[in-house]
């Protein structure tokens, strides 16, 4: 039986759902607005990327406003018959206004502030101007300054208020309704719907393997990170970071004094000559710790047998370090040269800072980017964050096609994904071009899963890991048994790293430092670095970008809070800094002090003591490069809260 329009337009969910689309409406002029507003700071932005990023931007806008109006959606979906009252109507009504204008009011302020700050505003502005005492002359101001944006939001405000649809006049007589079974039936029916409908535009989706909507998740309709801020409105940056704390500035150093202790804009040396434009393949692989090689742990049994093999023919280092403790904290270290500090920097209020990236600085060069990961495309946010930093392209498990290989859980199985990297290698050097091309590989992710037809093969280990490191170790051997003989080979730099460490079963790796120890080596076929383990100095992720760009020759100023580890200058300084959770730990040569509320807690010499079993904190006084050392790591811990709030993480 067909409902009448009429009957249905009197129905308040109707009524919700025809002013929440008014909203839509607003909010993606206010985006198109914030656009002509702000349009110097996107220049070459094109028709087509615009529409990308307004499409993208619904997403968020419905997100945004299911939080903002999920009492309104209640009370309007709710199975109870005073909804169908005037007064009932009217308390809405006045609900709705309220909590929308003020959304209103603080998108289009932001318009303003975006000027300033170079992203949309969070929680952060509570702490921010919390002890401001002239706000309301900071308020008169920005109206004289800035008339066109009042107007329209005004404009915007209007028509909210005139253009509400309400068209329940009258309350609905009793003998109107359908029986009780058949009322509540119905109805609670429609609200459940209302609710699951509700609860997947917040969350961005309804598939298990995606994360809920974040701020970084906009960088996937994006090509450089500040257009994040078009895609995304305030209403939803301010509610998903309300949970969230800011940093607070220490205040250890003046800004003079502060640079001249550590200061992450790398100017380079070229040592003559142009650049070497050497091709760039990275392995992040998967929870690698170094407890599971055989190279480092020649008492122990080991479960990488081809990873022990290039070992044996790199440049590595006894000491290699993660610079965090999950897979999302790699990519920013790697290829932005920015450690995790308390929280990933992903997940956190500055996730749309303007970075430096390594890819992008690469294309700059005339090299060719990509990254590849066999998961979901919507994995972990790898994929916008791969546009933050500028690789040209992305290869997920959406562009592999064959569902037949995925593990059922996580991602493609190692082998045959890293066979298909293998021919897109060979394609894409087809083009005569430099390349920078990344794999993540997931096979060792848990449930650690390996493909049947191997089960009977990697049967050691002492943990279910174990199997499937075995397992990815085997098929990174396919992919160079499939690559060593064609002729970009040679030309090539092959890095290799761990995103972050695996589960532990030796005890001496359990602890502050083992937890961090990680491979990372450079594997050069081509002999354009010697053969070596480096048991003096230490290697982190933040450093791959430094070292790389000093073995290419790059000629150009960067960012990061690394170091060349290669770098024969006579200011190098051989350090490794981490963070757990806000305890930081920084290595300096043979020592390492432990820092918790800018208090020192441990001091430990880690080469002699490997498990960390002495702290000497009693002992200060036999350490004179104790005082230099806590200097070092109260100016990083300083320089990365100050600049991540300045969004200052270039060295333009």
């Amino acid at each position: 039986m067909k409902i009448p329009f009429e009957r249905l337009k009197k129905q308040p969910g109707f009524v919700m759902a025809v002013n929440f689309l008014m909203l839509m409406v607003i909010y993606m002029l206010s985006r198109w607005f914030f656009y002509y507003m702000n349009i110097s700071t996107f220049p070459g932005l094109t028709f087509k990327e615009m529409m990308t990023i307004s499409l993208g931007g619904m997403r968020f806008d419905l997100s945004g406003l299911c939080y903002l109006n999920i009492l309104c959606i209640l009370l309007q979906f709710l199975p109870i018959k005073i909804r169908h009252t005037v007064k009932y109507q009217r308390i809405v009504k006045i609900i709705f206004l309220i909590i929308n204008i003020l959304g209103i009011a603080v998108n289009v302020a932001d318009i303003v502030y975006f000027e300033f700050g170079g992203r949309r505003t969070t929680s952060m502005i509570f702490s921010e101007f919390g002890g401001e005492s002239n706000l309301g002359t900071i308020f008169l101001n920005s109206i004289t300054g800035y008339w066109k944006v009042w107007i329209f939001g005004i404009l915007m405000i209007l028509g909210l208020v005139f253009l509400y649809f309400n068209p329940i006049k009258k309350d609905r007589p009793k003998y109107d309704f359908p029986t009780n079974k058949v009322y509540y039936t119905s109805h609670t029916a429609v609200f459940l719907i209302a609710l699951l409908l509700t609860l997947t535009a917040i969350r961005g989706g309804l598939s298990i393997k995606m994360h809920p909507l974040r701020q970084d998740s906009a960088d996937i309709y994006c090509n450089k990170p500040i257009e994040a801020a078009i895609v995304l409105n305030t209403p939803f940056t301010l509610i998903t970071t309300l949970h969230k704390k800011g940093y607070e500035d220490p205040k250890f150093f003046n800004k003079e004094q502060l640079d001249g202790i550590f200061n992450p804009i790398k100017n380079t040396s070229p040592k003559g000559g142009e650049m070497q434009k050497l091709n760039v393949v990275v392995f992040i692989m998967e929870s690698f710790s170094m407890e599971y090689t055989g190279f480092f742990n020649k008492d122990q049994q080991g479960y990488t047998p081809f990873l022990d093999e290039m070992l044996a023919k790199s440049y590595s280092f006894q000491y290699g370090f993660a610079n965090g403790i999950r897979s999302v904290d790699c990519m920013p270290a790697a290829f932005a040269g920015i450690p995790r500090y308390i929280d990933p920097y992903c997940y956190y209020f500055y996730s749309n800072n303007t970075l430096q990236g390594l890819p992008e600085m690469l294309k700059n060069e005339g090299y060719t980017t990509a990254f590849f990961h066999g998961a979901p495309n919507t994995t972990l946010g790898f994929k916008g964050f791969s546009n933050t930093i500028g690789f040209d392209a992305y290869y997920g498990m959406d562009e592999y096609g064959k569902n037949d290989d995925f593990d059922g859980t996580w991602a493609i199985y190692d082998e045959p994904y890293l066979q298909y990297f293998a021919d897109k290698t060979n394609e894409i050097a087809q083009k005569n071009k430099p390349f920078f091309l990344t794999v993540f590989t997931a096979s060792s992710h848990e449930p650690f899963r390996i493909p049947d037809k191997h089960k009977s093969t990697f049967t050691r280990g002492e943990i279910p890991m174990h199997k499937s490191i075995s397992y990815a170790d085997y098929s990174i051997k396919q992919y160079f048994e499939k690559v060593k003989n064609q002729p970009w080979f040679n030309n090539t730099i092959f890095i290799f790293t761990a995103d972050h460490c695996g589960v532990s079963h030796r005890q001496d790796y359990n602890n502050e430092m083992g937890r961090f120890l990680i491979p990372i080596f450079f594997y050069t076929p081509g002999g354009q670095l010697p053969v070596k383990c480096d048991s003096t100095r230490l290697v982190q992720q933040i450093d791959i970008t430094p070292t790389l760009l000093g073995m290419l020759n790059y000629q150009k100023p960067y960012f990061s809070f690394g170091k060349d580890v290669l770098s024969d200058s006579a200011d190098f300084m051989n350090y490794v800094f981490n963070d757990r959770n806000g305890q930081s730990m920084y290595y300096l040569d043979d020592l390492m002090i432990e820092y918790r509320g800018n208090k020192l807690y441990g001091i430990f010499e880690f080469r002699k003591d490997f498990s960390l079993q002495h702290n000497l904190i009693d002992r200060k006084e036999q350490f004179p490069q104790l005082p230099f050392m806590q200097k070092q790591i109260e100016a990083i811990i300083e320089q990365y809260i100050t600049r991540m709030k300045d969004n200052n993480l270039t060295a333009k």
